[in-house]
């Protein structure tokens, strides 16, 4: 296994000071690609997101390289619970009989009983499941606290807000620490790789909503976050937010419009994948960063993005 790698944070987010961190999944030992982030409690730690199963070694090698014994994790908060994000959380709660996780009301049932869960991740990756997310645990029901928006979390006195940010996941919310001010925002504030400044929406099935996305981004904007603190990847400091918001913004919106004109035109699924790849990678051709294409098709798969738009349209031209 690689060693894992503990992200540097920038100064200005006032972490070094407050006791938090980012840690490096290196997920399928690709570095930058998928993160968690650790928050200092009076009562041990709390970590947002686990990762999946798959990077369980590197999750803890990356909680002791911040100087933190795993024995003393207490909460984990989940963004939402699709399995880069959340398979690991019934593995830790096996291990840590004191761990507590908070994950929203909707996804909840997934996380207790993630057979469901699991049977339409199958469906997609067939014999790459377990390379890719390893061995998902259920997680006791009875250490499971369903969220709703605008809960407040006091966690061994630090304390979090809650705020319902569908449009990737109709079960996604992130969380504002008030200590510092930054927001973990999981995968509604898009994926952007360092170098890179693009900010790419993950848009898989099943339950995209674009109107909802929006909605949640204006959210965001609103909270005014210090820092963003994304899954794929890293910190997005006060004075980029905006703008990193604003990509996500219009990648949607473009990416949507690409692939339903693209249907219009009788394009097959396979040409549209294709189309939007090199989209994508002339964007990054421009600012020098191609080389980070194949991290950012890890984080977002286009192939993916594109099936759960072209279900998005599907269930929109249903309702209209």
């Amino acid at each position: 296994m690689s060693d894992a790698k503990v992200a540097t944070v920038p100064d200005g987010t006032g972490w070094h000071s407050a006791g938090c961190g980012v840690i490096d999944l290196w997920y399928q030992d690709t570095p930058r690609v998928n993160a968690a982030y650790l928050f200092d409690t009076d009562d041990g730690f709390a970590i947002v997101e686990t990762g999946p199963a798959s990077a369980h070694a590197h999750l803890m090698a990356g909680i002791r390289s911040l100087g933190r014994d795993p024995q003393q994790l207490r909460h984990i908060l989940l963004t939402h619970i699709h399995l880069d994000h959340a398979g690991g959380a019934g593995t830790l709660a096996r291990m840590l009989p004191s761990v507590h996780v908070y994950v929203h009301h909707i996804g909840a049932p997934h996380l207790i009983d993630p057979s469901n869960l699991l049977r339409s991740a199958t469906r997609i990756y067939g014999d790459a499941m377990e390379r890719l997310w390893g061995t998902t645990e259920p997680v006791p029901e009875q250490r499971v606290s369903r969220l709703n928006d605008g809960a407040v979390l006091t966690l061994g006195g630090r304390t979090f807000d809650v705020v319902y940010t569908p449009g990737h996941a109709s079960h996604h919310v992130a969380y504002r620490d008030r200590a510092t001010g930054a927001v973990v925002a999981g995968d509604v504030a898009g994926v952007r790789i360092p170098p890179s400044r693009l900010a790419w929406p993950p848009t898989p099935p099943p339950d995209i909503d674009v109107g909802a996305w929006h909605a949640s981004i204006a959210r965001l904007r609103a909270v005014a976050p210090a820092a963003l603190l994304i899954s794929h990847f890293g910190v997005v400091e006060r004075e980029q937010v905006f703008d990193h918001l604003g990509s996500v913004d219009r990648h949607l919106d473009a990416w949507v419009a690409f692939v339903e004109q693209q249907l219009a035109a009788g394009r097959e699924r396979d040409a549209i994948v294709a189309g939007l790849t090199e989209l994508a990678r002339a964007e990054l051709l421009q600012e020098n960063c191609d080389d980070i294409g194949g991290s950012i098709a890890m984080a977002t798969p286009y192939g993916m993005s594109v099936d759960g738009i072209m279900r998005y349209l599907r269930k929109r031209g249903e309702r209209r």
